[in-house]
């Protein structure tokens, strides 16, 4: 029988969000928390210790992907054929690991990655769900009824990933830090042959970015609002993406098509225009020239910068969130 852990990863988390990775434990095989704030969270060591759930401090070393690979690396020595990845702000959906654990058993020993429909709560509809020939990407048409579906890029929450396909990709890119972290494995897992799945039965709730709408005459159009901090690791990645798997797979390109759409969306409709302007062109040319890791290592100014509006934008009593590991 397949052993099915859970890796959720906290930052600066919620006591909503500590209670909700305790109650994991009761749902599948183990469960392994990771606590990426900088300093060790009392509160979460507190309450997670008396669910019986182990926990680890990463301190935010290498971003999301850093724990991830902590995280992934502890439960696969541990005997865990396969794990389930959930950020903070993921809720698993009623029969999530029953039913992931029955796809396990049908793929029993092989590599392979999973994961479920994604519905954006903010903008109140699914996530497109992909599959590519590596040049182009196309939608797929979700069989509700099937079991699984073949595609091509799943993003990190909610994701199974089988030791065996850990074994044949590796570790997450550290370099990336956060933002396009899963999308940089999904294609890896597209070259190495380690097919990609979607549950259809499986929904996943999730938040991503702080979406607003906006009506332009009859153009409706939606922005993310992400900070100057998440402009510069997106449009540096992307660019890196493109440079590392581009010649291979050409679709590695697009993420950059989202950077110019995001340039369209902050000159019209964002505020603080010129510091994610800014951002974002450091982000593309440190993509070109390969200078990858945690922005205090490659941009000190712009660090220090988003560390100093952290602190001003913080409510009282509350620690700088800076920056925070998630992908979305």
């Amino acid at each position: 029988m397949t052993i099915l852990g859970a890796l959720v990863i906290l930052f600066h988390p919620s006591e909503e969000q500590i209670a909700r990775a305790a109650a994991m434990a009761s749902e599948c095989d183990r469960v392994l928390v990771v606590d990426n704030s900088p300093l060790p969270d009392g509160r979460a060591a507190m309450m997670l210790g008396d669910a019986g759930v182990p926990l680890l401090h990463h301190g935010n070393r290498n971003g999301i992907a850093g724990a991830f690979n902590c995280g992934l690396s502890a439960l696969f020595e541990a005997g865990v054929d396969a794990v389930a990845l959930f950020d903070q702000d993921s809720e698993a959906p009623s029969g999530y690991f029953a039913v992931m654990r029955d796809r396990c058993e049908a793929l029993s020993g092989q590599a392979f990655m999973a994961g479920p429909r994604i519905f954006d709560e903010n903008d109140q509809r699914f996530l497109p769900e992909l599959n590519t020939s590596g040049l182009a990407v196309e939608r797929l048409d979700i069989q509700t009824n099937a079991a699984l579906q073949r595609c091509a890029f799943l993003i990190s929450s909610g994701c199974v990933i089988s030791r065996a396909a850990y074994a044949r990709l590796g570790r997450f890119d550290e370099g990336l830090f956060i933002d396009h972290v899963d999308t940089e494995y999904c294609l890896r897992a597209l070259l190495r042959n380690v097919p990609l799945y979607v549950v259809p039965s499986l929904i996943l709730l999730h938040r991503i970015g702080t979406r607003r709408r906006h009506k332009l005459g009859s153009i409706e159009l939606t922005t993310m609002n992400h900070p100057g901090f998440r402009r510069y690791y997106s449009a540096r990645n992307a660019m890196q993406l493109a440079l590392q798997y581009g010649l291979r797979l050409p679709v590695a390109v697009v993420p950059n098509v989202l950077t110019l759409w995001q340039i369209v969306q902050i000159v019209l409709l964002e505020k603080d225009k010129l510091a994610k302007l800014n951002a974002i062109a450091l982000g593309v040319w440190d993509g070109l020239f390969g200078r990858m890791g945690p922005l205090a290592q490659t941009r000190p100014r712009l660090a220090a910068k988003t560390a100093r509006l952290s602190a001003v934008t913080a409510p009282a009593g509350a620690e700088s969130a800076m920056p925070r590991t998630r992908h979305s």
